[in-house]
């Protein structure tokens, strides 16, 4: 029996050899944030390469029209599509995996330029990452599947205070952080009834979150400096449950509601502390005295439950137009005196402009469109003032010729926390380009 190796598995081993040429960026500080010191550090969003343009929109995503009318090698290998119609992977909604026409690879580079301003300074940072690599297939024509690894949470931060007593000594507090998480996911969903489909995705979380802070009394000999440092070891399961209702409006226009649950609202890890005594520079310390070391201490951290809902509606084939709204529920806790965490809100619209779906006529036509909004409410509060956070974002996809798959690009412009009350604004502009490959990899021949 012989088999036609489609194009997509070129495409696979040369993107996958780029990827892992990639993968030493994980190992580097990927955010410069100071709001990445609490918690968990700043929470991705779920954007892949099909929504980052619409800057996450989701929960209802679940086009019918996106796949060509058959022309190449996959017609002529008497290759049987169903008429579902999404070739992109939504992991906004687990429910969506029932969409799936063809087997769908896809992978990208996430890269951001922030500045950071408050009353007195500002500066600029510059970063890049992998920020996804997914696969995911129809198994059976109500049934699909996916898998995947992603970023779930960034910590990177470094910033300092100086305090001058009554007497005047110069106290400098030093803070710096860096790691995250990761999530490696399992989902799976199938389409119940007519119209009505129902998913889950089984979650991994794991990785390291560094924190130090350093009290260092410049021009005094009475006093010795102190190192502060705690890390936390992350290894633990989450899940997330979705729900996909669609149906058709008339012959034009379809209507989807999608709705989520991710009812975990704290994850275990391992704490490791220690608090010593120096005398000397950074990194030339001459430690005098340990006044604490705890090693692998079980404690939890919170991650908080979310709830959310999308409406979209579809000019089939033309345009979606799509709302989400999640609301997170975070348990009061004052960390300090001036920082408090709180449940927090989000919500973003979407539209996209589908590629038209014949393969001949003009490469602008082919193309297809995105365009998003989003704000979040802000789950730190810091010397009462809500940390919010908004963004506008574009996209693009650009298919490639004579195959299926496309290439993405998108931008988002944003603003997280204000200068006033002593904080930090962020001003952002962040990339991603992404590659998304589809197709059937394993063709049985009609002739041998």
């Amino acid at each position: 029996m012989k088999y036609l190796y489609t194009t997509a598995n070129k495409y696979f081993a040369l993107l996958l050899m780029m990827l892992l040429g990639n993968l030493a960026l994980l190992a580097q500080n990927t955010t410069f944030s100071p709001y990445s010191r609490y918690g968990i550090g700043l929470i991705q969003p779920k954007y892949t390469n099909g929504n980052f343009g619409m800057l996450g929109t989701g929960y209802a995503w679940r086009p019918m029209n996106y796949k060509p009318q058959i022309y190449d090698s996959l017609s002529r290998s008497d290759v049987k599509l169903n008429d579902r119609g999404s070739n992109f992977i939504n992991i906004k909604n687990p429910a969506s995996f029932s969409n799936l026409s063809l087997t769908t690879f896809e992978a990208g580079i996430f890269g951001q330029s922030v500045n950071l301003e408050n009353q007195n300074s500002s500066q600029t940072e510059n970063s890049a990452f992998l920020s996804h690599m997914m696969i995911a297939m129809p198994i059976a024509s109500r049934w699909g599947v996916g898998f995947g690894i992603r970023p779930y949470s960034k910590v990177g931060y470094e910033y300092q205070n100086i305090n001058t007593t009554s007497n005047g000594q110069q106290i400098e507090n030093l803070y710096t952080g860096s790691g995250g998480l990761s999530q490696i996911f399992v989902a799976t969903s199938v389409e119940l009834i007519d119209h009505l489909s129902i998913g889950i995705s089984g979650n991994y979380l794991f990785g390291n979150l560094s924190d130090e802070r350093r009290v260092i009394y410049n021009n005094s000999s009475f006093f010795f400096n102190t190192l502060d440092q705690t890390e936390l070891n992350v290894n633990a399961f989450t899940f997330d449950l979705g729900l996909q209702y669609f149906r058709d409006l008339n012959s034009k226009y379809r209507m989807v509601v999608g709705l989520t649950s991710s009812p975990i609202s704290e994850i275990d890890a391992k704490q490791k502390y220690l608090l010593r005594n120096y005398d000397g520079d950074i990194d030339f310390e001459d430690f005098k005295d340990t006044i604490a070391d705890v090693d692998d201490v079980k404690t939890t951290i919170p991650i908080g439950s979310n709830i959310g809902f999308g409406v979209s509606i579809e000019n089939k084939g033309e345009w979606m137009l799509g709302l989400d709204y999640t609301n997170t529920q975070f348990e009061e806790e004052q960390i300090t005196a001036e920082v408090l965490t709180q449940s927090y809100s989000e919500i973003s619209l979407g539209f996209e402009k589908f590629n038209d779906l014949t393969s001949f006529g003009s490469y602008w036509k082919r193309m297809g469109y995105r365009a998003g909004l989003r704000y979040n409410s802000g789950y730190l509060n810091i010397n009462g003032e809500d940390i919010q956070e908004f963004g506008i974002g574009f996209g693009i996809a650009m298919p490639l010729r004579k195959s299926f798959s496309t290439l993405n690009f998108g931008i988002e412009v944003g603003q997280r926390g204000k200068t006033d009350n002593e904080l930090i604004e962020e001003r952002f502009v962040n990339f991603q380009f992404g590659v998304t490959i589809n197709d059937r990899w394993f063709i049985k021949r009609k002739y041998d």
